[in-house]
């Protein structure tokens, strides 16, 4: 069912009090009307440049942690979907900027998948972004991967009394890590107050998707090791980490673990051939050609055939038909104009109709994972501090 947006963080605004003859409340009175105007004027100013009509300053955890709850969507069947607002002029700038230099290096590529493209190099390169200031960092080991423990500036350490968030990154499970997502993990651990787990799971074409669900699974059981319960650890991750947060979920199912909520984030869910109705949005999408699918799945395949599970090759794992009941609650946002729109709808329809409760939200003119861009992007900003509150919500 599709409901108008409603910003959940809009804040009470009293008005002004009642005339006094006293000074001192005369003086409260002034100082009152004089915040108003500034607010006013400050609205007005973000209303020009397409920014949200309320926003907070990006990875502010005092305020992250005044927010009003608001209760998690009952399930009748149907998913909980909210259309966003936007896009914004920077976010518009933004798409342009991929269409015209991102779809074409990745379109180049998915006529060469096989060839030895240096991808790994791209997490190294993100290495010289600036870091948020404060944000405190350490390497876990793991059996066959490493992963990183970032705590944002104020979050209290880790000590299994509290929530804690598993990320596992995109990529399309060929690039990115640690580095490239840096600003994003930093900024959902304000917004969620929580650390977060960042796992540096392996990649294709080396090694299978199968492989790197391993990897996500022995991060999760580091977590269970080191004290903490399934109802304190939330499940999240963009594009393929997505994918890998919701098989994780379902593998877990089997082991009667159930962690507290999923976020998925633009997520990427289908490695087989792609549905008619997804590809019919391909055009608007300022990341990805229909080729770069294909070549996708080729290369997952041909990592799949090279590893030998019980004596046989690996196979291409959908989580879209394993959805059972009993899955975590569920949180999605995606692009309204990204190719991966309809992947996110099948799966809260799905998630839905097994009686998860899901919502999904969706953000017009974005770029396919736009939270990456934060803060640059407004609603970039927004959508992790939504997420925040999700998760919080989910741990509380």
């Amino acid at each position: 069912m599709l409901v108008a947006p409603v910003n959940i963080f809009t804040r009470d605004h009293a008005g002004p009090p009642k005339p006094s003859l006293t000074s001192e409340v005369c003086t409260r009175q002034f100082g009152l009307v004089t915040a108003r105007w500034e607010v006013l004027s400050m609205a007005t100013l973000r209303r020009a440049s397409g920014a949200p009509a309320e926003v907070i300053r990006a990875y502010d955890l005092g305020a992250a942690r005044r927010f009003k709850k608001r209760k998690f969507p009952f399930t009748d069947g149907t998913p909980h979907e909210v259309i966003e607002t936007g896009p914004s002029i920077a976010a518009r700038l933004a798409a342009l900027t991929s269409r015209m230099t991102i779809r074409p290096i990745l379109a180049v590529g998915s006529h060469a998948p096989n060839l030895p493209w240096p991808l790994s190099l791209i997490d190294s390169a993100c290495r010289i972004l600036p870091q948020t200031p404060g944000t405190i960092r350490s390497t876990v080991n793991l059996p066959h991967a490493t992963a990183e423990l970032v705590r944002a500036p104020g979050v209290l350490p880790v000590d299994g009394n509290r929530r804690i968030v598993l990320y596992l990154h995109g990529g399309a499970f060929l690039m990115c890590g640690t580095n490239s997502h840096s600003k994003t993990v930093t900024a959902l651990s304000t917004f969620a107050d929580s650390p977060v787990l960042v796992v540096k799971y392996r990649l294709l074409p080396k090694h299978s998707i199968g492989m790197a669900l391993d990897d996500c699974h022995d991060a999760y059981r580091w977590l269970r090791a080191g004290g903490f319960e399934p109802d304190q650890i939330v499940l999240a991750g963009d594009s393929a980490g997505g994918y890998l947060a919701l098989a994780l979920a379902q593998r877990l199912q089997k082991q009667d673990e159930k962690p507290a909520a999923l976020v998925a984030i633009s997520p990427l869910l289908q490695l087989g051939p792609r549905h008619a109705q997804s590809q019919s949005s391909i055009r608007a999408d300022a990341m990805f050609t229909a080729k770069a699918f294909v070549a996708l799945t080729d290369v997952a395949a041909r990592a799949a055939a090279n590893r030998t599970a019980s004596g046989k090759p690996e196979e291409l794992y959908e989580p879209l038909d394993h959805i059972e009941p009993g899955l975590p609650p569920t949180l999605i946002h995606v692009s309204g104009s990204e190719v991966l729109l309809h992947d996110a709808q099948l799966a809260a329809g799905k998630l839905a109709a097994a009686g998860v409760p899901v919502e999904i939200r969706v953000w017009p003119g974005q770029l396919h994972a736009f939270q990456v861009a934060a803060p640059m992007v407004p609603e970039a900003t927004r959508s992790l501090r939504q997420i925040g509150e999700y998760i919080r919500e989910a741990t509380d």
